[in-house]
């Protein structure tokens, strides 16, 4: 998909993408967690110098991050990402409406399609 423009999910007939940081969540809290723990430490032994330290190194490996990384299309239906698309930032970033319109839509197909228990 390198170089392509995306106009709508290739994986089901949805067309409302948004785009986001292509940037592994896990690897995210991971990095607070090991800054906030290795800080609470150092201030734990009376070392403030060291303990902001911490804090604005892990800050700043964050900000890196965050400019380094590229960016992915994501489709609310399915959860289809496609990376290395062209004009990724016209399809707009997260919306929280459009995101519960489809997990609503999800969850009432799910009940639907769960046979009702029977008394």
């Amino acid at each position: 998909m390198s170089g392509d423009r995306i106009e709508r999910c290739l994986v089901c007939p949805s067309s409302e993408l948004f785009a986001r940081k292509d940037f592994p969540q896990k690897l995210g809290v991971a990095l607070v967690v090991i800054g906030f723990v290795a800080s609470s430490v150092a201030w734990a032994n009376y070392q403030v110098f060291w303990t902001f330290a911490i804090l604005f190194a892990t800050a700043l490996v964050d900000l890196v991050l965050y400019l380094v990384m590229g960016e992915s299309l994501t489709c609310y239906r399915c959860h289809a990402q496609y990376r290395g698309a062209q004009e990724i930032e016209r399809h707009g970033g997260f919306d929280l409406e459009t995101h519960e319109r489809y997990r609503q839509l999800a969850a009432r197909l799910k009940d639907r399609s769960t046979p009702a228990a029977t008394s």
